[in-house]
């Protein structure tokens, strides 16, 4: 059974709400960041960036830092850019974009269900990461971006959903990327109450997003219980909740800067000991089934499909069309042995139109290029379920959640 708890949420006032929240830090270039920091003084960004603002000056050392951005925080609340809801809350959350709209429930979820198996991964966790990140909030105190979860559909919640959707949003605006953001604030304790029981009738839950951030925030919740600090909020870390038939899987394409010393001729007559090869015509093409490759090589689109003797699969893990190509192309014929650190490997993937691959193999920035076809629902669930890792840059899961938007206060009360 998944435990999921309302909360406080710290959030913007209906006129900020645009203006405060942000997309995830990381994808911003410089550049950006620092238009969107001389341009908007509401950002989210000036929280997470302190050092910015010519008030408060960015220390050196990275716990002093953590601080700043704390008092950032806290500077908003004063400033009025941001307050604190007085009645524990579930938060609705509709995102329509480029065609697609996904619907989610924001809540607290229990770090148990994390420690205890019931939140099922699919990915490893780098414990550098996990400890700077349980550091950053140890000492800020706060998740501002929540993690994704994916469950199948449940019907009581999704009837609850419909119902405040009929009803005018507490948040309605749109972002420069034409995406639209809609927020409903469920504080009714009936509709709480039974859309908790409804999670706990859930045996499983899966992490579809935010894996280092959910194994920090036990870290986190690990090092209270031991000091015995009586810091309660850290029992709980944010998520949203969406159902699995509304999540949107893109592929990674990967790219290949070298044929490892072999001619166009020698590298596809090693490809076809494995695979069908044709030559197709037209530009840009995107398997349309598993275990179907795209290969974009000197200015010519090749199918490759997997021959089927060579479909004997020993685990879930193999069956992805990512290890496939790694196992059978990259690692045997083009030497890729690693594809964390070898250099010579780049991977594109979301929203990027495999047209991208067909720019960069024409720029000559890359040999070769491999379009693939995107990871199922169903085999991160199964891979999940079997304990078993997902390779690195396998899927790009939509939706993707805005910082700043509703944050939590992990010095909060107690979570019952």
């Amino acid at each position: 059974m998944a435990s999921i708890f309302p909360f406080e949420a710290i959030r913007a006032h209906r006129d900020k709400v645009g203006l405060v929240a942000s997309r995830s830090y990381i994808n911003y270039s410089k550049r950006g960041l620092f238009d969107r920091l001389t341009g908007n003084p509401y950002t989210f960004l000036h929280v997470l960036n302190p050092g910015f603002s010519k008030e408060m000056k960015l220390p050196r050392s990275r716990k002093e830092r953590f601080k700043k951005i704390r008092l950032r925080l806290q500077s908003f609340i004063e400033a009025d850019y941001l307050f604190k809801d007085t009645k524990p809350s579930f938060y609705i959350y509709r995102q329509d974009a480029h065609g697609y709209t996904f619907n989610g429930l924001i809540c607290g979820i229990s770090v148990d269900d994390y420690l205890d198996g019931k939140i099922k991964i699919h990915e490893h966790t780098i414990a550098r990461k996990e400890q700077l990140f349980k550091q950053y909030l140890d000492i800020t105190r706060f998740n501002a971006e929540p993690v994704l979860l994916t469950h199948p559909k449940l019907d009581a919640v999704d009837k609850i959903i419909a119902k405040y959707a009929r009803q005018f949003p507490d948040y309605d605006f749109s972002t420069t990327d034409t995406v639209r953001h809609q927020l409903w604030v469920i504080d009714n304790e009936t509709d709480i109450k039974r859309i908790t029981k409804s999670y706990k009738n859930l045996e499983s839950i899966y992490l579809a997003d935010g894996h280092h951030r959910s194994s920090s925030s036990a870290l986190l919740a690990l090092s209270d219980r031991r000091k015995k600090t009586g810091k309660k909020g850290s029992e709980v870390f944010m998520a949203m909740n969406v159902p699995e038939n509304q999540l949107r899987i893109l592929p990674f394409d990967r790219l290949v800067k070298d044929l490892n010393g072999l001619s166009d001729e020698k590298f596809l007559e090693n490809v076809a000991e494995k695979f069908d090869i044709e030559l197709i015509e037209g530009r840009g093409f995107r398997p349309s089934y598993a275990h179907k490759f795209g290969i974009y090589l000197s200015g010519q689109w090749y199918r490759a499909i997997l021959k089927d003797k060579f479909r004997k699969f020993d685990s879930h893990v193999d069956e992805l069309d990512a290890q496939i190509l790694s196992h059978t192309i990259l690692e045997p014929i083009l030497g890729i042995k690693d594809p964390k650190k070898d250099r010579r490997l780049q991977f594109t993937g979301g929203h990027e139109d495999v047209k991208n691959i067909e720019n960069l193999v024409n720029k000559k920035k890359f040999r070769v290029g491999f379009s693939l076809h995107p990871v199922s629902v169903e085999q991160i669930k199964a891979i999940a379920d079997a304990n078993e890792i997902m390779p690195p840059k396998s899927t790009w899961i939509e939706p993707k959640l805005r910082s700043g938007l509703t944050i939590m206060d992990l010095n909060g009360d107690c979570y019952e």
